[in-house]
């Protein structure tokens, strides 16, 4: 991809012992998407040699003994002009590419992938596990309704020119799940007086908080479950637009006499899959906060867990590029068998007789739900589904009628976030207004 293939470069150093008296030269290269790769220059028979080697080929020393690969340290200080960075969850990368000498010294180059790269910080292994996490997600204000300011405008009947007021006002972090204290943050900057350009700019980031460190990977799984939540809400492949981390073992004091403050340092990760924004101005989604909640937010992390084979085959929808008709059937099939089956247990009905309906059935239990949202559902439309899906499947069945599979793929769809919406409280009025 054109993206992987220009990287931003910096030129600097690893701190091994982090007192500066080992320094080996390193470049960090970061990718557009998040992705940190760090490049490594050695000499062949020398240190960091070993890193880079892999278990495809034996290395014999001089006693004729195999020598193992040596596995890098999974936290690594990088500094340059720019400042310092944290790397976490380093691992090798591969052996880069070598040369035997010639003219010059055996030499080459290994690679090191970094999971994390925190700008900033102070020592890498503060970040080995961490308290909090933030994320900007794309189009996460205008969902949540959240903004650090507010513009009024006034329409005088006498003739008299427009009357355009903005209040600049922060407001109070917006509390969404007990789940790792998830709530929702405001920033925002106004212009100054001396800028001849009137730009206010508002940012509404999505936070988890601890008192005790955590796994990575326990705060990206609530995150991950927010940005999937506006997906279904305005079915778009809403992305990540940047992270922040702060870890307690850095906190600082802004003046001697307060308690220290925690300090959030930007992160750069391929983890999440970051992306360009495409929330527009005039999106309607299918839902909103106001709709569901906070209940709502705490039902869709439930949902999620118990729905995740259904969830993942329907999300991934969004991520298919210029593909066809057959291959999206085939993708929600997928989706509704799981999400059926799950609507058979809710019901009460038992895992053994649950297993036993066919996928016709289950589109029908979910049809049941959702009757009301969806005005003129065709009668026939859990078995047309249920037989495209087999038609696709099944190669000795008879090639289904494009036309149909479209039909009933878009309508699949939309009984699908239609049947979502109601788990999370969104009111059947809601649903059916913005579906129609």
């Amino acid at each position: 991809m054109a993206e992987a293939a220009t990287p931003r470069s910096r030129v600097g150093h690893l701190n091994l012992k982090g007192d500066y008296s080992e320094l080996l030269s390193a470049t960090l290269d970061e990718h557009a998407r998040g992705g940190v790769l760090l490049r490594v220059p050695y000499l062949l028979g020398n240190f960091p040699e070993r890193w880079f080697w892999n278990d495809l080929g034996q290395h014999i020393g001089g006693d004729g003994k195999v020598i193992p690969p040596e596995q890098p340290p999974t936290e690594l200080d990088y500094f340059d002009n720019k400042g310092t960075v944290g790397l976490v969850g380093c691992r090798s990368a591969g052996g880069g590419s070598f040369s035997f000498g010639g003219f010059a010294a055996a030499s080459g180059v290994g690679e090191l992938a970094a999971n994390f790269a925190v700008e900033k910080a102070a020592r890498a292994s503060n970040y080995a596990k961490i308290n909090g996490f933030r994320s900007e997600i794309d189009g996460l204000g205008q969902w949540l309704d959240l903004w650090a300011h507010r513009t009024m405008m006034k329409f005088p009947k006498d003739g008299t020119p427009i009357s355009v007021t903005t209040t600049m006002e922060v407001p109070p972090d917006l509390r969404l799940a007990d789940r790792l204290n998830l709530r929702a943050t405001v920033r925002g900057t106004a212009p100054s007086w001396q800028e001849p350009e009137v730009r206010y700019t508002s940012r509404t980031l999505l936070q988890t908080y601890t008192m005790s460190e955590r796994d990575w990977a326990e705060h990206l799984q609530v995150h991950r479950a927010m940005r999937d939540l506006l997906r279904i809400a305005i079915w778009k492949p809403v992305a990540f637009l940047g992270h922040e981390v702060t870890s307690d073992k850095e906190k600082i004091a802004i003046k001697s006499d307060t308690e220290p403050q925690s300090r959030w340092c930007e992160v750069k990760t391929a983890a999440t899959g970051m992306g360009p924004a495409v929330w527009g101005k005039s999106e309607r989604p299918l839902f909103v906060f106001a709709d569901i909640k906070s209940a709502g937010v705490r039902k869709w992390l439930k949902f999620g867990e118990e729905n995740r084979r259904g969830l993942r085959p329907f999300l991934r929808l969004l991520d298919i590029r210029e593909g066809t008709i057959d291959e999206h059937m085939a993708q929600l099939g997928i989706a509704l068998e799981a999400f059926g089956y799950q609507a058979f247990l809710d019901s009460g009905t038992s895992a053994v007789r649950a297993d036993k309906k066919t996928l016709e059935q289950r589109v029908r239990k979910i049809l049941q739900q959702v009757s009301s949202c969806i005005p003129a559902i065709p009668a026939t439309f859990a078995k047309d589904l249920a037989d495209g899906y087999n038609a696709v499947k099944h190669a000795n069945r008879p090639e289904p009628d494009p036309a149909g599979l479209v039909a009933n793929y878009r309508l699949g769809v939309k009984v699908v976030r239609a049947w979502i919406a109601l788990n999370l409280g969104a009111s059947e009025s809601v649903i059916a207004e913005r579906l129609n």
